[in-house]
């Protein structure tokens, strides 16, 4: 409900004044901000995938999930991050998705790493990228941090297991097999653009927004110079007809010498 100013009640119309005009002006836009931020049901990724980040955005959602149960849409651009924190994201909102609540992801610039995971979470057919977005995925051991022999000894089994969770949800959401996913992914970090990103499976469809392509411009044939294209090409036979002048005279002088 619009709060109007206690001022302008009591005071008649005829001595409404600048400043109590300026008041209902600022009391209508915090009402209009107000419903606006009550209908807008957005979250943003952004940035690294670590602990402070998983928190916020997953507190997020839960609160608009216990709100109403209308779409949300999540907003990411990220690099990637911890392996865990990132499930973590994934997982909470699959769980808002198995209550019957919407859930877009967005790429707006990239998501690489757990972040390309973080994608895999969202409805079917709600996986968008605007079209200079970038996704890129990689074997899961290198988002674990164990790129050391060494280090991946030492928790071996733990990786097989962040592999396997991590493979099957490429494979399941992107309808490829388990086999192309591994080899895509081993030993390279693989970049697809926002249309290669769809064509792949990682994507379900790219947001409009890319720039068109300019039309030349209309011109009467009778006055216009011809194009610099035509130009070059009816100079060609003049230009060829030089150059072989050129090498018979350079012929001539290499049997002079």
């Amino acid at each position: 409900m619009l709060e109007v100013p206690l001022g302008a009640i009591m005071c008649p119309m005829g001595e409404l004044n600048e400043r109590l005009v300026a008041e209902l002006v600022d009391a209508v836009r915090l009402q209009l901000r107000k419903e606006a931020g009550e209908r807008l049901r957005d979250l943003y990724l952004i940035g690294d995938i670590e602990k402070d980040t998983a928190k916020s955005c997953i507190e997020r959602l839960r609160d608009l999930a216990n709100d109403n149960n209308r779409p949300i849409t999540l907003y990411i651009n990220s690099a990637g991050g911890n392996v865990t924190d990132g499930l973590a994201i994934h997982d909470s909102i699959r769980h808002v998705i198995s209550r019957g609540i919407e859930v877009t992801i967005v790429v707006q610039g990239m998501a690489y790493s757990m972040g390309s995971i973080v994608l895999q979470a969202a409805s079917e057919g709600r996986r968008l990228a605007f079209p200079h977005s970038w996704i890129m995925i990689h074997e899961p051991a290198k988002w674990a941090g164990w790129q050391s022999t060494t280090a991946a000894a030492q928790h071996l089994e733990r990786l097989k297991q962040m592999q396997d969770q991590i493979y099957k949800i490429l494979s399941a959401r992107s309808g490829k097999p388990l086999r192309q996913i591994i080899k895509d992914t081993k030993r390279t970090d693989f970049y697809l653009d926002a249309q290669k990103a769809y064509e792949y499976g990682l994507i379900d469809k790219v947001v409009a927004g890319e720039l068109e392509e300019s039309q030349p411009t209309a011109i009467d044939s009778k006055s216009a110079t011809p194009p610099i294209a035509a130009v070059e090409t009816a100079r060609q036979p003049e230009a060829a007809h030089e150059r072989s002048t050129e090498t018979v005279h350079a012929g001539k002088a290499g049997q002079a010498g």
